[in-house]
């Protein structure tokens, strides 16, 4: 059973989007319908029609089934994380890293990689592994180049085994990976070592779906509070907001949030600028274990965890 979902069907947190202002603001196109306030539930009604779309399609999900037990990585760009610290030496060899482009002219390690996968408070995963061989078929991809010239290849020497972090719907976790030496890089490429057919790796974010366009979503659940009936959300806004806010609808097992902003009156002139803003909700019930999904992109959201 495959549980990667595909890139194909990537969403972009509409909070993510900066709304260009023009160089003048109209009459605040604040929601003036609201629908009755439920114990679980606040926003308009096209935030709580969206919401309950969000609910059912996660409920739906391979994610869902395996968010609090298997390995969920949030961000794609984990299985080949590039160090904080990394370069390259011209824009080709980006370009031919970002694609993939990789051969081989080394010999590999043939034997098994050890190891599992570990959370920060102690859990642990075990899980199939790749092959050193295995997983340098999976960072040699080949795509298409991005850049408007061929990229080359970038030539692999040999491997390591070692481990990465990567973000995951449980937190940090450090994952088993091969380490492959790289000619010309003063630095490892690494690519996770988890088979891909044991883990799910949820999409990027890409244009926003057409039913989340009319409901402004959120980039991160920033902080929630102790007793988790309070959380902190972030999002990007106008420079001439007069006021923003945050939505909230619940069910069972997610939170569903989403966020509002009321432009200042008048014809001021406004810059096309975003700016960081952050908003608190008020649950019917502390979030305990549930899932907290944005309105916009119907994407979980990890406390703590900003989307990339």
């Amino acid at each position: 059973m495959r549980l990667i979902i595909s890139r194909t069907a990537a969403f972009l947190v509409t909070a993510l989007a900066v709304a260009a202002c023009g160089s003048q603001r109209a009459a605040p196109p604040v929601p003036t319908h609201v629908t009755p306030s439920a114990a679980g539930q606040n926003g308009p009604a096209a935030f709580v029609t969206r919401a309950r779309q969000v609910t059912a399609r996660w409920d739906r999900s391979q994610a869902a089934r395996v968010w609090r037990t298997g390995l969920v990585l949030t961000d794609a760009s984990d299985l080949t994380p590039v160090p904080s610290n990394a370069g390259f030496s011209s824009q080709r060899e980006k370009d031919a890293f970002g694609s993939g482009h990789f051969r081989m002219a080394g010999v590999l390690p043939a034997g098994p990689l050890p190891g599992m996968v570990r959370w920060a408070d102690g859990t642990t995963l075990r899980l199939p592994l790749l092959t050193a061989r295995a997983a340098f078929a999976e960072l040699a991809a080949q795509r298409p180049c991005g850049g408007p010239y061929a990229c080359g290849q970038l030539t692999v020497t040999g491997a390591q085994p070692g481990v990465v972090t990567v973000r995951t719907s449980r937190g940090l976790a450090s994952v088993p990976a091969w380490h492959f030496t790289v000619a010309g890089l003063g630095w490892k490429v690494s690519e996770v070592a988890v088979a891909r057919s044991t883990l799910v790796v949820l999409p990027g974010y890409g244009p926003i779906p057409p039913a989340g366009r009319n409901t402004p979503g959120v980039s991160g659940v920033t902080a929630a509070s102790g007793d988790g009936r309070a959380l902190t959300l972030s999002f990007i806004g106008s420079a001439c907001d007069a006021a923003w806010g945050a939505y909230r609808y619940e069910s069972g097992g997610t939170v569903v949030v989403g966020s509002w902003e009321k432009p200042s009156a008048g014809n001021t002139p406004c810059p096309a600028v975003g700016m960081s803003r952050t908003a608190r909700v008020t649950l019917a019930r502390p979030l305990g274990t549930r899932v907290v999904l944005d309105v916009a992109s119907g994407l979980p959201l990890v406390p703590g965890l900003q989307t990339p």
